[in-house]
């Protein structure tokens, strides 16, 4: 009766299990269907709408994610809880994919300057809220599949991550081919045609996760000011208060520089103005960053699981230092311009943001496991550092010089693979020094 009851239960844990990675599965797709839109119009913003509106409006957008993340997405996912808060992110990306199509449409300057910059701040705070609220989902997800499973929650977070990596980065995949495609067979309407499949693309994402499973985490719906005040200050007061998160900032800092310079220069200058490449590719090019981290998304998984993520974060650090470098003076950053050098650059800096995407993640969802409080503050910190930098590079690139930008990216990668070797350290002795604890306890 016994062994029966073992039996019972184990094939109840293993059905729970399956559940919870079919529901996470469905986040994923559907996060990543509605963010791959945004990400979309985000690589044309310049393009459609210019250098100086697409630029401000873009460096605005990371602005409010940033400011978001770090005072406001600790107390609302907190009250409102994981799921409520993805649907609250992924509504809010829905006014600016919108706001993204009528500022194409329209011709009067005035009015398209209000609109886009509008409806860039409410997707900034929205961008602030999504990624706060999928790093919760993530962590309690992973937590409750690797209980089910019996695993430890470092294997169930890197499984996880990369099938999380692979579906967003996938999706980012599809929206900007389309693209392309589009703009072949049919310029002259091509922008009505993207931008309204975008939309009603992000639309259909909203309803999909009013589907998802709350997973237990209700949130507090404490409406209490000294409560909200606290929680407002709590991504602030991780970062000070715990050294591991505060020695991952260097990660996400070169993560944020890089990406912006890839959008603003790359993208706008480089491939923009290229004779045999042209605004036309834009879409398949930046694609091929996506498809880069997709591919490698779910074999960075397994190595992460099999060898650590040590590996994997040395590996995305040197790409986005390499990024740099190819900038120096002296190096190919002039001559990036063709179909032979842009597309080995555009890999190596998918790998780096596949990196930054999937492991860099779940080692932050290593850390903070074991409290949905911790790792809504660690990840909101996470979104606050690394938006903040994107928004810096998208309001100074235009007035810094490119071998200056190219040494700051290089010397911030660096820094960025050696601060996370020391955090990487002083983990593992935390993680020694509990253990020893629980076993001087008989636990």
């Amino acid at each position: 009766m016994e062994n029966q009851s073992l039996l019972g239960e184990t094939k109840e844990n293993v059905e729970q299990a399956v559940i919870l990675y079919r529901n996470f599965v469905t986040m994923a797709l559907s996060f990543s269907a509605n963010h791959g839109c945004v990400v979309a119009c985000l690589a044309y913003a310049s393009a459609q709408l210019g250098d100086h509106l697409g630029g401000y409006g873009s460096g605005i957008l990371y602005v409010f994610y940033a400011l978001t993340a770090f005072f406001f997405a600790k107390p609302i996912v907190s009250m409102v809880g994981p799921k409520n808060g993805l649907l609250l992110g992924v509504g809010g990306y829905c006014v600016y994919v919108v706001g993204f199509l009528l500022a194409v449409m329209l011709t009067d300057t005035t009015t398209r300057w209000t609109i886009f910059i509008s409806t860039n701040i409410v997707g900034g705070c929205a961008g602030g809220l999504l990624w706060t609220a999928q790093g919760r989902y993530f962590a309690r997800n992973a937590k409750l599949y690797a209980e089910n499973m019996d695993i430890s929650v470092e294997a169930s977070t890197a499984s996880l991550a990369g099938v999380f990596a692979a579906c967003y980065l996938g999706a980012e995949v599809v929206t900007k081919v389309i693209a392309t495609v589009v703009f072949i067979s049919n310029e002259g309407s091509a922008p009505f045609i993207i931008f309204t499949t975008y939309t009603a693309i992000a639309f259909i994402a909203v309803f999909v996760v009013a589907r998802l499973d709350d997973l237990r985490d209700e949130g507090t719906w404490d409406f209490d000011t000294t409560s909200i005040v606290r929680n407002s200050l709590a991504a602030g007061a991780i970062l000070l208060d715990e050294p591991r998160l505060t020695l991952l900032v260097p990660f996400q800092f070169a993560f944020g520089f890089v990406s912006s310079f890839m959008t603003f220069h790359v993208f706008g200058t480089v491939i923009g103005d290229s004779n045999s490449l042209g605004g036309t590719y834009i879409g398949l090019l930046s694609a091929i960053v996506a498809l880069t981290g997709a591919v490698t998304a779910v074999p960075a998984g397994w190595v992460a699981k099999h060898y650590g993520k040590s590996v994997l974060m040395t590996v995305g650090g040197l790409c986005f230092m390499l990024c740099g470098a190819a900038f120096l003076p002296g190096s190919l950053g002039n001559d990036l311009g063709t179909w032979e050098l842009i597309v080995p650059y555009l890999i190596m800096f998918g790998v780096g943001r596949g990196t930054w995407e999937n492991t860099n993640k779940a080692v932050v969802a290593d850390y903070f496991s074991d409290s949905a409080e911790l790792s809504t503050s660690a990840f909101a910190c996470i979104s606050f550092t690394s938006g903040i930098s994107a928004a810096f590079g998208f309001f100074m690139w235009e007035s810094i010089s490119v071998d200056v930008i190219a040494f700051l990216l290089t010397i911030t990668s660096l820094i960025a693979v050696l601060s996370y070797y020391v955090t990487a350290h002083m983990n593992e002795r935390i993680k020694e020094s509990k253990e020893t604890a629980s076993q001087s306890l008989g636990l």
